[in-house]
């Protein structure tokens, strides 16, 4: 009896482990907001503007204002 309880606590911390790892996954990504249509007009690499999209880097971000 003392062993079951050890393996099922043992199934429910790893049910929760991965449920909480899954919830973090899909919380942490977000809708990407990089344009590729930009990179094909430009004939530049998407990595021009990003450097871990979607945020801009500090030539991104001037391309941008320069659209406005």
């Amino acid at each position: 009896m003392r062993m079951m309880r050890t393996v099922l606590a043992k199934a429910v911390a790893t049910g929760t482990a991965l449920l909480t790892a899954g919830a973090m996954i899909v919380l942490a990504s977000g809708q990407s907001l990089a344009n590729p249509a930009i990179a094909k007009k430009t004939g530049e690499p998407c990595t021009k503007c990003h450097t871990a999209p979607p945020a801009l880097n500090d030539y991104g971000k001037k391309y941008k204002e320069n659209q406005k």
